[in-house]
């Protein structure tokens, strides 16, 4: 940026020398306007003001928008950054939750793994049970013998 200032201020000095040095006097016709006897001098002066005002004011237009453009990209970063920290959030709590999940499974995993045990116990004691009911039952007439 600095270099393009030190440029435009060269130009600038060579425009104003060049002008000194030609200052003749001339007529000017544009459409209908007439300058009769004016410094050459004064018409490039005039001629380079002109063009610098043309493109600062091409500039300043140019810059608003870049400047417009720039809030709207800062919106939409700003509205993409909070959706980020809300999935953020949200990937902190279904963390969370997945955790609570996995432990609750884990819990009934063992409580099934218990009922499991219980009811392979209880199989063997009905097993057992129907064992001894099919079991004759001691005679009655051998122990009155005695």
């Amino acid at each position: 940026m600095l270099a393009v200032a030190i440029l435009a201020l060269a130009f600038a000095v060579l425009v104003a020398m060049f002008a000194i040095q030609n200052s003749t006097l001339v007529s000017i016709s544009f459409f209908k306007w007439q300058l009769v006897d004016i410094s050459l001098a004064v018409v490039i002066l005039g001629s380079a003001a002109a063009g610098a005002l043309a493109v600062g004011l091409f500039t300043f237009v140019r810059e608003i928008g870049l400047r417009l453009s720039l809030r709207s990209c800062n919106a939409r970063l700003d509205a993409v950054a909070k959706e980020l920290d809300e999935t953020r959030e949200d990937s902190v709590r279904l963390g969370k939750e997945v955790e609570r999940l996995k432990e609750g499974i884990h819990a009934k995993t063992k409580e099934l793994e218990t009922e499991q045990r219980r009811v392979s116990a209880l199989q063997v004691e009905l097993e057992a049970t129907q064992a001894m009911e099919i079991l004759p039952e001691p005679q009655g007439g051998e122990s009155e013998k005695m």
